[in-house]
């Protein structure tokens, strides 16, 4: 749906003209037909623009335009109409975000479940959106093959006592205390401390450091303890009965979203401070002036320096920085012309294999006709994505049938994937989202194709850092002097990383903004009462 106040137009600048026949929100650069310009001509005429047209003054300004920077406007809207969402690329949703094509329903390149009934989230969509929720008992299957036992599909209510005893290790780490500042031990170093096998080291490795977005090795115990003894959103995994990108639909249909708009640089201080409080600069050379400002843009914008500010954020801030980490993942997808797999079956967790989890899902049909209502995604996250990253997208692809093929196979049917696949897609959240889509069956080689890189991501989601204190994210979520807030999944100082997660940072910040520019309206009335 569009923004309120745009006509039905068909978009011939930017390649945008997908997003204007999908009803999704245009770009405020968008040029129509009914113009007739050229996208160059649009261009020089907004380098002609007096410099005076290309800045803008607003109470608060959003930097980011996926779910906490959007839900943190829907919040602000009523008590600052004039809120602006500031979005690098040329579209809303950040981490969500949907492939096409491979089924008759949009497949989540994002987030998908939803881990617990007891959110904001999942409170949100079902007033505001009415969706209803499926419920899944996690995990559902597993796989061990004969590096791990060689019991092969075993339902999770069939596993044997090593792997009950590595749920009640990470269920119950929580009753653990902290690890000291400074000697924080990772969670395979903390494993073999207490004793337990390598098979119950490749268990833990798929269930929890992959659903994590780590690895063993990378997964921080401090932080670890602290995210079990904060979580309050209950066990149940949840499904929606639609695509996450409604919920993006819903929250930009009424915001105030610049799309294409890269800050370069943030000033807080000094001059800027007197003329509004924070002057934000794209690359561009356009100006957002505001009283306060919110940054939602994922921790490794800030860590590998793609804004500057001025002054320099403060020590305690950049010092968290270099300690919380956010880990690649790596989707594999595929389409099949047959199901192959137990139609109770949805999810399967595969210790030493090379994809550690895989699901199976089904949607309510939006695209009739499109793919094939038969695919297979495959999760891969931490160490383990950036070696399949490497790969490249075909031999991933192949890696993973190969894997499908060993688990499903029967005497009958050796290849029941590789012998009915369709359709590969790969999402590699590391190269800014860059995929690659190709039919994989060997007598048909269409072109591949590319969708654009969007280097405004670089990541996939934060996790338990190996090496972070527990203050980090709460320095990750400290406003600075007044001015600048941050939002997002990495400062949530429960370490909740899931969408319900980085709705609560928007909570949060929402709440800081409106108190902090009250407190300056109340002393900009005290100060003229004054002068009376």
């Amino acid at each position: 749906m569009k923004a309120a106040g745009y006509q039905s137009r068909s978009c011939i600048a930017a390649n945008q003209a997908r997003a204007c026949n999908e009803r999704k929100i245009c770009s405020p650069g968008c040029i129509f037909d009914r113009k007739q310009l050229t996208y160059k001509r649009w261009r020089l005429r907004q380098v002609q623009q007096p410099r005076r047209a290309m800045e803008s003054y607003h109470s608060v300004a959003i930097i980011g335009g996926g779910l906490s920077g959007l839900y943190a406007a829907h919040l602000l809207k009523e008590r600052f109409p004039d809120v602006v969402v500031l979005e690098a690329q040329n579209r809303v949703g950040g981490r969500i975000k949907q492939v096409h094509g491979m089924a008759p329903w949009p497949i989540e390149a994002g987030p998908e479940f939803v881990h617990g009934r007891n959110s904001v989230f999942v409170r949100f969509v079902e007033q505001q959106l009415g969706v209803k929720f499926g419920e899944k008992e996690w995990p559902d299957w597993w796989y061990f093959g004969p590096e791990v036992g060689g019991q092969g599909l075993i339902n999770d209510q069939d596993v044997d006592d090593e792997v009950d005893k590595v749920h009640d290790l990470f269920g119950d780490c929580g009753d653990e205390a902290h690890p000291p500042p400074g000697r924080d031990q990772s969670a395979a170093e903390w494993m073999v401390a207490k004793g337990c096998t390598q098979r119950q080291m490749a268990v833990a490795d798929a269930c929890y450091a992959n659903d994590f977005g780590c690895s063993l090795k990378q997964l921080g115990v401090r932080e670890m303890i602290e995210e079990n003894r904060c979580w309050d959103s209950g066990e149940t995994y949840l499904l929606m009965d639609r695509s996450m990108g409604s919920v993006i639909t819903h929250l930009a249909r009424d915001a105030n979203v610049r799309t294409s708009w890269v800050v370069s640089s943030i000033s807080y201080g000094g001059e800027a401070g007197a003329k509004g409080g924070v002057r934000i600069c794209a690359a561009d050379g356009r100006v957002v002036r505001c009283q306060a400002a919110l940054l939602t843009v994922p921790v490794t914008i800030l860590q590998q320096g793609a804004i500057t500010f001025s002054p320099p954020l403060p020590a305690a801030k950049t010092a968290a920085l270099s300690r919380v980490r956010m880990g690649n993942v790596v989707k594999v997808v595929l389409s099949f012309s047959r199901r192959f797999w137990r139609e109770d079956m949805y999810d399967v967790v595969c210790p030493g294999a090379f994809a550690p989890e895989f699901w199976m899902l089904n949607y309510p049909v939006t695209n009739p006709g499109a793919g094939t209502p038969h695919c297979v995604v495959g999760f891969i996250a931490g160490e383990r994505a950036d070696e399949v990253s490497a790969l490249g997208p075909e031999a991933a692809q192949k890696r993973f049938l190969e894997q499908l093929d060993e688990i499903f196979g029967t005497a009958a049917d050796p290849h029941p994937a590789s012998s009915c696949v369709v359709k590969g897609h790969v999402v590699d959240w590391s190269k800014h989202l860059r995929t690659c889509t190709r039919c994989i069956i060997p007598h048909y080689y269409p072109p591949r194709a590319f969708s654009p890189p969007e280097p405004f991501v670089r990541g996939a989601y934060s996790y338990p850092s190996l090496g972070a204190e527990l203050g980090d994210r709460a320095a990750l979520a400290s406003p600075v002097a007044g001015r600048l807030f941050f939002a997002g999944e990495a400062t949530n100082e429960a370490i909740n990383p899931c969408i319900q997660g980085a709705m609560q940072t928007a909570e949060r910040a929402a709440a800081q903004i409106r108190a902090a520019l009250d407190a300056v309206a109340v002393t900009a009335g005290a100060v003229v009462r004054s002068k009376l």
